[in-house]
């Protein structure tokens, strides 16, 4: 083994372990702190009303006081009610609630858990972490986050087990502007308390990696040129009831990683991990690398919506550089040496006109290899392809239909 992929292991490692930790800190301080409840004695008191007589000075329309002819002012006597109160031997108990103090600086209204760790996961990262109390949830922050110098690689979701979690995985990957990308998201049990989702955004030089077995495709967190915006919503049949419900929404903004982690635990850890459900949407830089994209979720097993309100499990639906996802029961197995491109389909273009005989140029999937082949087509209203003589033609074949599909 070469010393890089050693390196790579260690760092991996590291990576995953340190996880771990994180994510022990947070479920040791997750109880929520109730609110202490005391009785107390209330005096009783019974109201007693009297009059007093109080004199005052008789004066004019210009408020002057009036004298008598020797000068001696006019009073006259008014009578004021007063009130006391005698306390009578009764009594009732009141209750009085004293609030769980905050261990923060800040006034926060929360309509989530309280404690320890949310109240300070509120106004500030713990471990790259934060907590939504509007939400009730969990999540990195992808934006300022020790895991953005740490890239992915397969090795991570090898050893998550290891750390307690227990996670589905889709990886699509395809080559694009320069640069290797690869799309992951998961779903799952993070530790024994937590349930939730991520959406992963990584990229590479390109031409790095083959795709070869063995292989330790390590690449890096996209770098904020390379964000892109999007939504992730996460749902959860609780008990294993088939009655999915929304746990958390990362809203439709800039991430390289949108995560959302809740209190909860699955009934069953064997793959797929269909009690989890993940509706994604991502806007990509442009259509062709939306398509590009498109290719990898045929090839994992996804199918194409009529909308994007009507997607149903394991769908999708591309409207432009926009695609939304909805994912259930697809998955790839965690193990190094995964095959990223040979699931793939790398940048094929074909090009149609009028003309009753067009050429299409296409890369195979076999890395360093360029055929090109003509294909005869003959157009009438639509070009159809009438002879195939390669596999770089039934590329460039599929790869039209699919452009035209979306």
């Amino acid at each position: 083994m070469s010393k890089k992929k050693i390196i790579i292991l260690a760092v991996s490692a590291v990576v995953v372990i340190a996880g771990a930790i994180a994510a022990v800190v947070l479920m040791r301080n997750f109880n929520v702190k109730e609110d202490t409840t005391t009785t107390a004695t209330v005096p009783q008191y019974e109201e007693q009303t009297y009059y007093v007589d109080v004199p005052e000075y008789v004066t004019n329309e210009q408020s002057e006081t009036i004298t008598d002819p020797s000068g001696n002012a006019l009073t006259t006597i008014k009578k004021v009610v007063k009130t006391t109160k005698k306390a009578v031997k009764t009594t009732k108990k009141a209750t009085v609630t004293t609030k769980a103090p905050a261990k923060t600086t800040t006034t926060t209204t929360q309509v989530g858990n309280t404690g320890l760790v949310p109240n300070a996961l509120t106004n500030q990262q713990l471990a790259g972490y934060r907590y939504n109390p509007d939400g009730n949830f969990y999540y990195t922050d992808d934006k300022d986050c020790w895991q953005k110098n740490a890239g992915y690689n397969e090795i991570y979701d090898n050893m998550a087990p290891m750390a307690g979690m227990f996670i589905d995985q889709i990886r699509i990957r395809f080559t694009y502007g320069g640069k290797d990308w690869m799309v992951q998201m998961w779903k799952g049990q993070y530790g024994f308390l937590l349930v939730g989702a991520e959406i992963g955004l990584y990229t590479a030089p390109s031409g790095k990696y083959t795709g070869s077995v063995g292989d330790v495709n390590h690449y890096d967190c996209a770098a904020k040129e390379d964000w892109l915006y999007m939504q992730l919503d996460c749902y959860f049949a609780k008990n294993n009831s088939g009655k999915y419900e929304k746990i958390f929404t990362r809203p439709y903004d800039k991430y390289w990683w949108p995560t959302g982690f809740v209190k909860g635990q699955l009934t069953d850890y064997i793959n797929p991990l269909s009690e989890l459900k993940v509706k994604g949407r991502i806007t990509f830089k442009s259509k062709e690398m939306a398509d590009l994209f498109v290719l990898g979720l045929k090839e994992c097993g996804f199918a194409r919506a009529s909308s994007s309100t009507t997607l149903g499990n394991d769908t999708y639906f591309q409207d432009g550089a926009d695609v939304w996802v909805l994912w259930a029961n697809c998955y790839h197995d965690c193990f190094v040496g995964y095959t990223g491109k040979d699931s793939t389909t790398t940048t094929t273009k074909a090009t149609t006109t009028k003309a009753t005989t067009t050429e299409a140029t296409t890369t195979t999937t076999k890395p360093e290899t360029t055929t090109t082949t003509k294909a005869e087509t003959t157009t009438t209203t639509k070009a159809e392809t009438t002879t195939t003589t390669t596999k770089a033609a039934e590329s460039t074949t599929e790869s039209t239909a699919a452009n035209s599909e979306s």
